[in-house]
């Protein structure tokens, strides 16, 4: 919790990146029910079905782990609340049981579609400001996050995907 005078908010406010991605939290939460990170979960699967062009692609949990730099037993709750609400299917490698895979169903993917709608619809009703130190097109290069953030606790009204934690 911040304690500040709500007169001080003209002085400090949050950086750009931050305001768009809590406004696209906000918006995914209130209109389709998803978390940020189901959301990114479904749109890497959204994406390899695009990228090979065959409809369902199985990817495998370590790798959606690796891509979103997700510890494994974060990945594992995000991935059990979206099976839990119809979006995906988990199941076992057929030549290697040890390999649990991820495809988006078909709710999961008219879901993704709808949400990456909602996504882009705000960012193009968002101003474009320049951070300090950016280029000169307003955005600031692309770095990697840093490897397995903390865990914290968060304050969301309940879905029947996103159980914040």
């Amino acid at each position: 919790m911040n304690d500040c005078d709500p007169s001080d908010t003209d002085r400090r406010r949050a950086p750009a990146v931050l305001r768009t991605l809590g406004l696209l939290h906000g918006e995914l939460r209130a209109l389709h029910g998803l978390s940020l990170q189901d959301y990114l979960v479904l749109g890497v699967l959204a994406e390899a079905e695009a990228d090979a062009e065959a409809g369902p692609v199985p990817v495998p949990v370590a790798r959606l782990t690796a891509l979103l730099r997700e510890s494994g037993t974060r990945m594992s709750f995000v991935l059990r609340g979206l099976q839990a609400a119809g979006l995906i299917e988990r199941g076992r490698r057929g030549g290697d049981r040890r390999t649990v895979e991820v495809t988006l169903t078909d709710a999961g993917r008219a879901g993704f579609t709808e949400a990456e709608n909602t996504a882009r619809e705000l960012l193009r009703r968002l101003p474009v400001a320049p951070e300090r130190g950016a280029g000169t097109t307003g955005a600031p290069p692309l770095t990697p996050p840093p490897a397995a953030p903390a865990a914290s606790a968060s304050t969301c009204s309940p879905s029947p995907v996103c159980r914040c934690g």
